[in-house]
């Protein structure tokens, strides 16, 4: 079972890596849900 769960864990970073190669871009990562908490913004707005 330990071989099982390291063997996903293993294709799911492995698939992520070859997604953000072929693509040449990495996903954005300048947004935080932090910047909404210290803006003052919530669900509704």
């Amino acid at each position: 079972m330990a071989y099982f769960f390291t063997g996903v864990l293993v294709f799911a970073v492995g698939f992520a890596v070859f997604k953000a190669i072929r693509k040449r871009k990495l996903p954005s990562n300048e947004y935080t849900p932090f910047d909404d908490i210290t803006s003052g913004k919530s669900e509704k707005d």
